[in-house]
């Protein structure tokens, strides 16, 4: 018993750490210890509630679990459907490499984020609610259905690597042949839910079923692990919650800062995902590359890179545009806090990068993309603690700043999932060629071998 129990421990140990020795690695320490300290600390605020683990106020709607862990948490998780979009509907397979890697970080945000509500909800044993209790005039009912929906897409589109890691092909045949239908359910509910209409919810089921139909009978090309139907419900709920983050405060126009209110909030943070994915998917495969002892494929990277300009461009020109139109302009060029977060936003997140990705040395260097792609997600995180905390305009005696219990639980969120990408990374396949590299590889050595 006590030797089955040791083994069992050895065999944990070196998923956790190194493999020949059995040791847990000092990074790997601290980052359960994080961990622990994070669930002792949540512990606590179920026990005691909110008014003992936070320095909330009525002052502000939302403080760092919202601002940093949701807000920044999904919009970094969105390389998932922008590498699927990107390999699955525009066929652009040379990116197919990358695609596990971006979807397993968009499971495990989006899994996170959903833990960091139950911190952040003051009555966590509701959240069920919004799924029989439908309020389709609601912004938040529309992400938290979006949320749930994309969890669901992002964790089929990822189980296949688990079933190839186990050798399930019959599950994986089962599960890919039910994959569709289910797909064309859920987003038919979904309608129903949010439109309260038997019209739009009729008028999807017939669109999602006719795509249905012309993918099953061959007229519409899919591939044969991944249905073009999921992809396309990832992309779809995507759009949709990406930009409805930003709708939630279209209602404080009187508190938000003009440097950030605007009616177009909804599209900008739509774009900020979109580039911010793509930074995520470079960045993730740099640290990836290094950290697994794995070749850096650049040229999937440098073609990122080439991707990134354009949307930060479009991204620069409505902000720039949309202050310049409000007549925010003056709020730039006062001094104060949230002019200086304002312009470090705007110059490290978005004009340092686009400069720099625009020098052809620097974008294909894989040290240029990585600097590059670190600058738009630091500018992202602090657009979205602009948005949520940082520009909320309050009373002067009016204040909030995190308590160290706070950012326990964020960092010990953050640590959790670094763990798990790295229990993933090491033991599922997650870092895999495209099909048609390994398809090319096959013939040349197929054809060597006829010629010997």
């Amino acid at each position: 018993m006590s030797t089955n129990l040791t083994t069992r421990t050895r065999q944990v140990m070196r998923t956790l750490g190194d493999e020949k020795t059995g040791r847990l690695s000092g990074g790997t320490k601290i980052l359960l210890v994080l961990v622990g300290i994070a669930m002792a600390i949540a512990i606590v605020r179920y026990f005691w509630g909110l008014g003992a683990t936070t320095n909330l106020n009525d002052a502000y709607p939302w403080g760092l679990w919202i601002g940093f862990d949701v807000l920044c948490g999904v919009a970094l998780a969105a390389g998932g459907f922008t590498l699927a979009a990107t390999v699955y509907i525009f066929q652009l397979r040379k990116y197919h490499s990358v695609v596990r890697p971006a979807v397993l970080t968009g499971l495990l945000g989006y899994t996170l984020v959903v833990v960091a509500l139950l911190v952040d909800l003051g009555r966590y044993y509701r959240i069920w609610h919004p799924m029989v209790m439908w309020q389709h005039a609601s912004v938040m009912f529309e992400v938290g259905w979006c949320v749930m929906l994309y969890t669901i897409v992002l964790a089929l589109e990822f189980v296949p690597a688990v079933f190839e890691r186990f050798g399930l092909k019959s599950v994986r045949a089962l599960v890919r042949r039910y994959t569709s239908p289910l797909i064309v359910a859920l987003l038919t509910l979904f309608t129903a839910a949010l439109s309260h209409s038997w019209a739009w919810t009729v008028a999807v089921f017939v669109v999602m079923g006719f795509l249905y139909v012309m993918i099953s009978r061959g007229s519409l090309r899919e591939d044969p692990n991944t249905p073009l139907l999921l992809v396309m419900a990832g992309v779809i709920l995507s759009t949709l919650h990406q930009s409805s983050l930003g709708s939630l405060f279209l209602i404080v126009p009187h508190k938000l800062s003009p440097l950030w209110y605007t009616p177009i909030l909804p599209i900008l943070f739509f774009v900020s995902a979109v580039y911010v994915g793509v930074a995520m998917v470079i960045f993730e495969s740099t640290i990836g590359s290094r950290v697994f002892r794995r070749p850096l494929e650049t040229d999937v990277l440098v073609g990122l890179g080439k991707a990134l300009p354009y949307i930060l461009t479009l991204y620069l020109l409505l902000k720039v545009g949309d202050i310049v139109a409000r007549g925010a302009v003056d709020a730039a060029f006062t001094l104060s806090t949230q002019s200086v977060t304002f312009w470090i936003e705007i110059l490290v997140g978005v004009a340092l990068p686009l400069t720099l990705l625009m020098s052809p040395e620097i974008g294909r260097s894989a040290s240029g993309l990585f600097w590059s792609a670190l600058c738009v997600i630091a500018g992202l995180v602090l657009n979205r603690l602009n948005v949520g905390i940082i520009g909320i305009k309050v009373e002067s005696w009016q204040t909030y700043f995190p308590s160290w219990m706070e950012f326990a639980i964020s960092i010990g969120i953050v640590s959790a999932g670094l763990i798990l990408f790295s229990l993933a990374a090491r033991h599922l396949p997650i870092y895999e060629c495209a099909p048609e590299r390994e398809t090319r590889g096959v013939r040349r050595s197929e054809t060597v071998t006829a010629k010997e």
